[in-house]
């Protein structure tokens, strides 16, 4: 499914809720509250840029805002915006997105835009403890606008039904790691995006129909409890203890960057001649494997603290401090999972990403894994001088 296409699908799905009377609260950083969101009677739904709409100069963006958040602020001003009930923009997570927001609700005052400030670092205990209270100021901003106070029943529920959609994703992408041909990574990162849409319960069974689908033959393999420990090792941020033998008798290629959905890469991935279904055996990207690889919430503390505890877990962003842990990380994953080449993107003007992908490919090098940066824009207008040399990155390993 080629990424205008998901777009169109997104916003179908979208229309089809707000006209049953849902309302959807849009988000754009990738870690929201998901379960606090649902508990107070609203779907969260991830903005995506629209690679038809150009983030060209605006008067009101400072002339360092992203590709990301100008195409944002573009759809907006060209009312090609999906209809939604709210928006959450990140605070103390970078300059544009925070800039941004502010810039939003200035322009347009009749949009409910929320602010959710995150911590910066990994200070343990005091990290939970800033979040959950921010977590809670916006969960209360969230009962006085919509007139819906936090439910505790519906917090369960909803953490039940991401928890189905998250641990039926998170043992796909061990398949597709361990054995690539027994799903596509264009089927993956559909369902991915249907996630990101919207964490429904339809969503839900057309995931968990697609894993049992695979299930059966991962058993008659008898590979499931492997699949089963490099998720837990995934979840924990910890390959050292996981051992497996993979076939590499093909090319494999791991793709990492900061807000790129993953559809976006499959879908440069389909023009490109010769690529195999099985190369791209991994993403690493904030919309794709940092957000399926989020734990659990719990249900036996303070709600708002278990939320925050969950977030913190997840795989940490370029916006976080905590870079010598994800080098660390990303070495492990090169070479305990048999990586043999490195795609890293780059959201176009994104400091966040330009910062640390020069510490990505310095690391994959370490390791012995050559790595291709890709510069992408919202509007992908170079694509294809980056599909061509996502070609030529591929005949360079081929020949190796």
């Amino acid at each position: 499914m080629s990424y205008p296409e998901v777009i169109e699908q997104s916003n179908q799905v979208l229309k089809a809720l707000v006209d049953a009377g849902e309302r959807v609260l849009g988000y754009i950083y990738p870690h929201p509250p998901h379960e606090i969101i649902i508990a107070h009677g609203l779907k969260p739904s991830l903005v995506r840029t629209n690679p038809s709409v150009v983030g060209a100069y605006e008067a009101s963006l400072q002339t360092f805002s992203c590709s990301l958040t100008r195409n944002l602020f573009s759809q907006r001003v060209n009312n090609s915006f999906p209809q939604l009930a709210g928006i959450v923009f990140s605070g103390n997570t970078c300059d544009a997105l925070q800039n941004v927001g502010d810039v939003w609700r200035k322009r347009f005052p009749k949009d409910n835009v929320f602010r959710l400030t995150y911590p910066v670092g990994d200070l343990g205990a005091s990290s939970v403890d800033f979040l959950a209270m921010e977590i809670k100021a916006f969960s209360d901003e969230l009962a006085s606008l919509y007139g819906e106070e936090f439910s505790e029943s519906s917090f369960r529920e909803a953490i039940m039904l991401l928890d189905e959609i998250r641990n039926a994703l998170q043992l796909l992408y061990c398949v597709r790691i361990l054995h690539p041909s027994l799903i596509s990574y264009n089927t993956l990162s559909s369902l991915v995006g249907e996630f990101l849409t919207a964490p429904t319960q339809e969503a839900a069974d057309r995931i968990k129909m697609t894993w049992n689908e695979v299930l059966e033959r991962i058993e008659n393999m008898g590979q499931r409890n492997k699949v089963g420990q490099l998720r837990d090792s995934l979840l924990n941020h910890d390959l050292s203890d996981f051992e497996t033998v993979i076939d590499t008798s093909g090319p494999r290629i791991a793709v990492i960057g900061g807000m790129i959905e993953p559809n976006t890469v499959a879908g440069l991935l389909e023009n490109v001649h010769g690529i195999s279904d099985t190369t791209l055996v991994l993403d690493m990207l904030s919309f794709g494997f940092k957000t399926v690889f989020t734990p659990p919430v719990g249900i036996e503390d303070d709600p708002y603290e278990e939320s925050a505890r969950s977030i913190l877990g997840a795989h940490s962003e370029p916006t976080q401090e905590g870079l010598p842990k994800r080098i660390t990380f990303l070495k492990d994953v090169l070479t305990r999972l048999s990586i043999h080449g490195l795609i890293v993107c780059e959201q176009s003007f994104c400091d966040p990403d330009e910062f640390e992908s020069p510490s990505l490919e310095r690391a994959a090098k370490e390791v012995g894994v050559p790595t291709v940066k890709l510069p992408l824009d919202s509007e992908l207008s170079d694509r294809a001088r980056i599909e061509g040399r996502i070609q030529t990155f591929l005949e360079t390993i081929d020949d190796n």
